[in-house]
C-alpha cells in the first residue's frame, strides 16, 4: 500500500470562510496526511478561534507560523523563511495555499524547496496591485483551485495562471448537518410575528455591509414592522454602527458580532440577504439554502453560481439597495413565491454543493500535482 499524500496548507486569513475551508478539507479530503501552518492570533484581522481545535480534531497537525496582513513587512520576511524551513522539513507532495497571504508566502516557499503549490484563492482582489502580484506567481503554481465556476472564469480573464492548470471544486457543505435551532429573535427581542431579514456576515469592505444598512432602510418603507439582524464583526463595524442611527434603525437593526455554529440561528429568518461585492463560494448562503430560507444575493463572482434568479433565490446587482431591498421585499410580501423558491434551493445545495464531493475532488487534485 502506498503511504497516504502529504500536504502542508498555508493560511493567514484565519477567519470567515477562509478557515471554514480549510478545516472542510482537513475533514473531507480522505487518504492525505494533513499539516496546516497558521497564525497562533491574526494579525490586522479577527481571529476564528474554533479553527486550530477543529483542525486537530480532524487529524490535522498544527504548525505556528505568525504571518500578517500586510505582505511586505519584516513579519512576513520571517515568517516566509520560516515557512521555507517547515517545507523542507516535512517534505511534503504539495503545499495547498489559501487566500492572498497564504498564497504568496506559501507558493514562494514551496518553489523555493521545489515542491508542487496549489492555491485557492477563496475570492480574487480586484485590486490591481494585488492582480499584478498573482501573475506574478503564476509560474510557481501547479494548479489554481476556483470554488466557483464565475471565480475560474475571473481567473482565466486575468491571466492568474495558465488556463489549463484551473480546476473548479465548489464548497460544500454537510447535509447530514441538522444543528438544533437557535432562537435568534429571542436574542434580539423580535416577536416571533415580526418579519425578520437576516445575514451571516464579516463587517469587511468585501460583504459592503453600508450598502445592507440602506437596504434595510428601503424595506421599512414597505414593510414598516420588518426587523433586520447582521451576525458577524469586522473593521467596519463603527461606520456600520453610525449608518444604523443615521438610517433611524435604531432598535430595528441588531448586531450580533459573534455567534458560535450561526447556521443554527438561520430558520429564525424569514429571508436571507447578502450584498457582497465579491465572492469565492460563499458558505452562508448555502447554508441558508439547507436551512429553507428564502435567499437574495448580490450577482458576483462565487455567489452566482448558486441560484438561477427567479427560480430558487434571488440575485440582484452588487452596490445597489434599491434593487436589494425590492428582491426583500417581494420575498417578505409574497410567502408562497418565496417559500416555493426556498424549497427548490434546499434541493439545489443536495444536488451540488456538499461537502464530501468537495474533499475527494481536491484529493483528486493533489494526486495530479504530485503525479507530475
Amino acid at each position: 500500500m502506498s503511504p497516504p499524500l502529504r500536504v502542508l496548507h498555508v493560511l493567514e486569513a484565519l477567519e470567515g470562510g477562509t478557515s471554514r475551508h480549510v478545516v472542510d478539507l482537513v475533514r473531507w479530503t480522505p487518504g492525505v496526511e494533513q499539516h496546516v501552518a497558521i497564525p497562533e492570533q491574526r494579525v490586522g484581522g479577527l481571529t476564528d478561534e474554533a479553527a486550530a481545535p477543529a483542525l486537530r480534531a480532524h487529524g490535522a497537525e498544527i504548525h505556528p507560523v505568525a504571518m500578517t496582513r500586510s505582505p511586505a513587512t519584516p513579519a512576513n520576511a520571517r515568517s516566509l523563511a520560516a515557512l521555507v524551513r517547515l517545507v523542507r522539513r516535512l517534505r511534503p507532495d504539495v503545499v495547498h495555499t489559501h487566500s492572498s497571504i497564504g498564497g504568496l508566502l506559501g507558493r514562494v516557499a514551496g518553489a523555493a524547496v521545489r515542491v508542487p503549490s496549489v492555491y485557492t484563492p477563496n475570492g480574487v482582489t480586484d485590486v490591481r496591485a494585488g492582480v499584478l502580484v498573482e501573475q506574478a506567481l503564476r509560474p510557481v503554481t501547479a494548479r489554481l483551485v476556483a470554488v466557483s465556476t464565475s471565480e475560474a472564469d475571473r481567473v482565466r480573464r486575468l491571466r492568474l495562471v495558465r488556463a489549463d492548470r484551473v480546476r473548479v471544486v465548489p464548497n460544500g457543505v454537510d447535509l447530514e448537518r441538522h444543528p438544533p435551532p437557535f432562537d435568534l429573535r429571542a436574542h434580539v427581542a423580535v416577536p416571533t410575528d415580526v418579519p425578520l431579514v437576516g445575514t451571516i456576515s464579516r463587517l469587511v469592505p468585501q460583504k459592503d455591509p453600508l450598502t445592507w444598512v440602506a437596504m434595510a432602510a428601503r424595506v421599512v418603507e414597505q414593510v414598516p414592522d420588518a426587523h433586520f439582524v447582521i451576525v458577524g464583526d469586522g473593521a467596519l463595524r463603527d461606520e456600520v454602527t453610525t449608518a444604523v442611527a443615521t438610517a433611524g434603525l435604531d432598535g430595528r437593526l441588531h448586531l450580533v458580532p459573534h455567534l458560535p455554529e450561526a447556521d443554527r440561528a438561520l430558520t429564525s429568518l424569514d429571508v436571507f440577504a447578502m450584498s457582497s461585492v465579491f465572492e469565492g463560494a460563499p458558505y452562508a448562503p448555502m447554508e441558508a439554502m439547507r436551512a429553507g430560507v428564502p435567499i437574495v444575493l448580490t450577482d458576483v463572482a462565487g455567489s452566482a453560481d448558486l441560484v438561477d434568479d427567479g427560480v430558487d433565490g434571488r440575485m440582484v446587482p452588487a452596490r445597489d439597495p434599491g434593487a436589494l431591498a425590492a428582491a426583500v421585499v417581494e420575498q417578505l410580501t409574497d410567502r408562497p413565491l418565496a417559500e416555493a423558491r426556498a424549497a427548490r434551493a434546499r434541493c439545489t445545495v443536495a444536488e451540488r454543493f456538499g461537502g464530501p464531493d468537495m474533499g475527494r475532488r481536491t484529493r483528486d487534485v493533489y494526486a495530479e500535482v504530485a503525479r507530475r
